[in-house]
C-alpha cells in the first residue's frame, strides 16, 4: 500500500503558482475592461463618456481632477501588465535588462497612479466612509514607500531586500483589484449582508477593505516566514490560506465580470 507523502515546501510553491495564475486571469479581464471601457470610450466619445462607467469620472470645469482620473485609469493598463511580468522567474533570470527597465516603468506608473488616486479621494471623494478612504490612501502610501525602498535596495545590489519591497509594492498596487474581487465574492456568497447599498458602507465593506490593503501585506510576511521555517504545520497552513484566497479570487472574478465589467462594456 502506497503512502502519500506531503511535501510542505512543494505545497507552498504550488499554492503560490495557483494564486498568481488566478490573479493573472483577473488582471487580464480588468485590463480588457479598462481598455474597452475607458480607452475606447475616451477615444471615440471623449472622457465625458466615462461617466457611463463611473458617475464621478468626469467633472465639468475640473481640468486637474479629470487629468488625474485619466492618469489613474489609463496608466493602470500598462502598470498591471508590467507589474506581473516582474514576478515571472523566467523573465527575471533570462532577460535581466528587460526586468530592470520594466521595473523602473512599473515604479514610475505605480507612484503616479497612487498620487493621482490620493488626490482624487481628497479632492472629489468616493464611495464609502472616511475609514475606507483612509485604507485606500494607506495603500497608495505603501506603494510610494515600497517603490522608494525597492529602488534603493536594487541600487545597493541587495537583491533579497529588493525582492521583499518589490512584493509589497506589487500587492499594494493591486489593492483596488483585490477589493473588487473580494467584494463581489462576498456578494455572491452572502448577498448584501453587512453592506449598506445606499452608502456602500457597513462592516462587510470595511472588512473587505482591510483584506484588500492590509491583510495581503501580512500574508506576504507569513509566506516569507513559511518558506524559511522547518515547521511543517505553518507551511501547510500557509499553503492552505493561499489556495483559499485563489478560490475567493475566482469566485469574485466570476461575479465582477458578469455583474459589472461585461454589462458596462456591452452597454457602451
Amino acid at each position: 500500500m502506497y503512502k502519500i507523502k506531503l511535501k510542505p515546501n512543494s505545497l507552498l510553491n504550488n499554492s503560490k503558482k495557483i494564486w498568481f495564475s488566478c490573479l493573472l486571469m483577473a488582471q487580464v479581464c480588468f485590463v480588457i475592461y479598462l481598455t474597452l471601457g475607458y480607452g475606447l470610450t475616451g477615444a471615440t466619445n471623449g472622457i465625458s463618456g466615462w461617466n457611463s462607467l463611473n458617475s464621478t469620472a468626469y467633472v465639468a470645469n475640473d481640468t486637474t481632477g479629470n487629468f488625474m482620473y485619466a492618469a489613474h485609469v489609463l496608466l493602470a493598463i500598462v502598470m498591471i501588465i508590467g507589474g506581473s511580468l516582474q514576478l515571472i522567474p523566467f523573465i527575471r533570470t533570462k532577460h535581466p535588462r528587460f526586468h530592470r527597465y520594466n521595473g523602473r516603468i512599473f515604479v514610475l506608473l505605480a507612484c503616479t497612479i497612487s498620487f493621482a488616486g490620493i488626490y482624487l479621494i481628497l479632492a472629489r471623494g468616493t464611495v464609502g466612509n472616511a475609514l475606507m478612504h483612509g485604507l485606500t490612501i494607506f495603500g497608495g502610501c505603501v506603494v510610494i514607500l515600497s517603490s522608494i525602498l525597492a529602488v534603493k535596495a536594487a541600487r545597493k545590489r541587495d537583491i533579497s531586500l529588493h525582492k521583499v519591497w518589490a512584493i509589497r509594492l506589487y500587492l499594494a498596487a493591486n489593492g483596488v483589484l483585490f477589493f473588487r474581487l473580494m467584494i463581489f465574492a462576498w456578494f455572491l456568497i452572502f448577498g448584501t449582508l453587512g453592506v449598506d447599498t445606499a452608502t456602500f458602507t457597513g462592516p462587510a465593506v470595511l472588512a473587505v477593505s482591510i483584506c484588500s490593503y492590509v491583510i495581503p501585506l501580512l500574508i506576504a510576511e507569513l509566506v516569507r516566514y513559511a518558506e524559511s521555517t522547518t515547521n511543517k504545520i505553518i507551511t501547510i497552513a500557509t499553503a492552505s490560506i493561499m489556495t483559499l484566497i485563489s478560490i475567493i479570487f475566482l469566485v469574485g472574478l466570476f461575479g465582477v465580470v458578469l455583474a459589472n465589467w461585461y454589462p458596462a462594456i456591452i452597454n457602451l
